[in-house]
This record gives C-alpha cells, structure tokens and sequence, in this order.
C-alpha cells in the first residue's frame, strides 16, 4: 500500500512539473509576443484557450487595439492642427503683405512718418508665422526626418561661418568632432539657435564655445558662454514656447529654444540647460542609432 502511494505522489510531482514547465513556456511565449509588439508593431494573437493565461492573453490583444487606435487618432490630431495652423498662417501673410507695402510707400512718401516702425512689427509678425509653422512642422507625428551619417565638426564649422559676421566681435569656437546619424538640416538648425541665442546674452567681445564628444553609445553637444546666465526660476521653462527670458532680445519670438527642444525629441536625444561658473550652457545627449532601426 506504501509502494502505491509513494508511487502516486512521484505521478503527481511529475505532473505538476509538466503543468508548470507549460505555464513557463506560455508566459515566456505571452511575454515575447508583448516585446514584439512595442519593437515591431506585430500584435498579439487571440487566445481561444481557457484559464487566467488564455483570459490574460485577450486581454493584452485588446489592449494592444486600444494603444493603436490612440496612436491614429493622435496621429489624426496632429495633422488636424498642423493643417489648422497652415491655413491660418497662410490667411495672415496674404493682408501682411499688404500692409508691408503700404508702410513702405508710406515711407517713400513721408521719412518723418511711423511706418520705419510698423515695418518693424510687421517683420517681427512674419517671423513669428514662420517659427510657428516650423515647430508644428517638427513636432507632428506624420513628418519623418531624413537620416544620414554627419560630421557634426562639419556642422558645427557652418554654424559659426553663418553667424560670425552677425556677431563679428563675439569669438565662437567649436572643439572636437563627433558622428552621428541625424537630419543635418534640423540639427544645424538647432545648434544656430543655441549659438545665436548664447552670443545675443554675452558681452561684445563674449565667447561662445561649440563642444563636441564622442561616446560610445551616444554624441554629446554642448554649447556654453561666458554671458551672465539664466536666472535660476527660469531654467526649468527655458524650452516652453513662447517663454521668453528677462533679458531676451527685442526680436526674440519665443520659439527659436521650443523648435531646437523639438530637433532634438525627434532624434530620440535630451537637452537641458544650466548656468556655470563661467557662464551658462545648454547640454544635448543624442543616443548612435543603428541604420537599421526604423525612426
């Protein structure tokens, strides 16, 4: 009787290791199909099975519907207010237009008049329309940046060839080099801002320093000044749109800082900002992304 029981309990032990080994393998299984989903996009199949795994299984598909309608309809969204903002801003440059050309005969006519005025706020208007329509451009979800390997020292020598003759007694000098895929468009556009932002709150004769580092997982940027700083309340909502510092310049829309946070989102990167012993610096981190990782 003793023999029967001992042998009844070995049954049991080994069926209850085959039961647990499959509930291993269906939930190592359940857990790679997940990974897929979010690397890949492939999604979970139904399960047709019973129990709290096959109930558990239904319920990631559904889930999984769920997060790809959100993603189309954010999608849908974006386009809606990208299209929004077009048109509106189209519909403003048309009577803009109009007015920079009555100012200007103004002005022909009368050099004692205001129009050497609202020619100044006409402009500052247009490139307010324009920044707008640049950061909607970048920060919708249908636009796709064009990836190719750059030099970033090659980028960073562009920067200070177009912007030493609008600061020409201000000293940018770029240090190191770095390569990296990115949009070398958008990212030369990101860093002109940065620079052209440090060398409006530096003395005349400030320096301006373009740092560059390779790493091995990742390319660090690094634009630092010798001017005065941020004051320490306004770090923190330096890359909100239209927030403009206290001693920003007059021309300033609010928006060159918001359009460089949005290059750099769409290169998977993070930026942040700080104020130094010397100065006040702006750090970006870009992470190397391999040529065949879809962006």
């Amino acid at each position: 009787m003793r023999e029967v029981l001992m042998v009844g309990l070995a049954g049991a032990v080994v069926l209850l290791s085959v039961l647990l080994y499959r509930q291993h393998r269906r939930i190592l299984r359940l857990t790679e199909s997940v990974d897929r989903f979010f690397v890949d996009g492939i999604r979970t199949e139904l399960s047709t099975e019973d129990g709290a795994l096959g109930r558990l299984q239904t319920d990631i598909c559904e889930l999984e519907m769920r997060l790809l309608r959100e993603r189309e309809h954010t999608k849908q969204e974006g386009r809606k207010n990208a299209e929004f903002l077009s048109d509106i801003s189209h519909q403003l440059k048309t009577p803009l237009a109009g007015l920079r050309l009555y100012c200007e005969l103004e002005q022909a006519a009368d050099s004692t008049s205001h129009a050497e005025k609202e020619l100044v706020l006409i402009g500052k208007m247009e490139r307010l329309i324009q920044n707008v329509l640049r950061l909607e451009k970048i920060r919708s979800e249908t636009y796709r940046m064009h990836f190719e390997m750059c030099d970033l020292g090659e980028i960073a020598t562009a920067v200070r060839a177009e912007l030493q003759p609008l600061f020409p007694e201000k000293h940018i000098q770029p240090e190191g080099t770095a390569q990296i895929r990115a949009d070398r468009m958008w990212l030369k556009e990101a860093l002109e801002n940065l620079v052209k932002n440090a060398c409006e709150h530096t003395a005349p004769d400030g320096m301006v320093w373009i740092r560059l580092h390779q790493q091995e997982a990742s390319v660090s940027i690094t634009v630092e000044d010798n001017g005065s700083g941020v004051p320490a309340e306004e770090l923190s909502k330096l890359f909100d749109r239209f927030r403009r510092a206290a001693n920003a310049s007059p021309n300033s829309s609010g928006l060159g800082l918001a359009i460089t946070k949005a290059i750099i989102d769409k290169h998977h990167g993070v930026i942040s900002a700080d104020n130094r012993a010397e100065g006040f610096a702006v750090d970006i981190c870009i992470p190397t992304i391999d040529a065949n990782i879809k962006l």
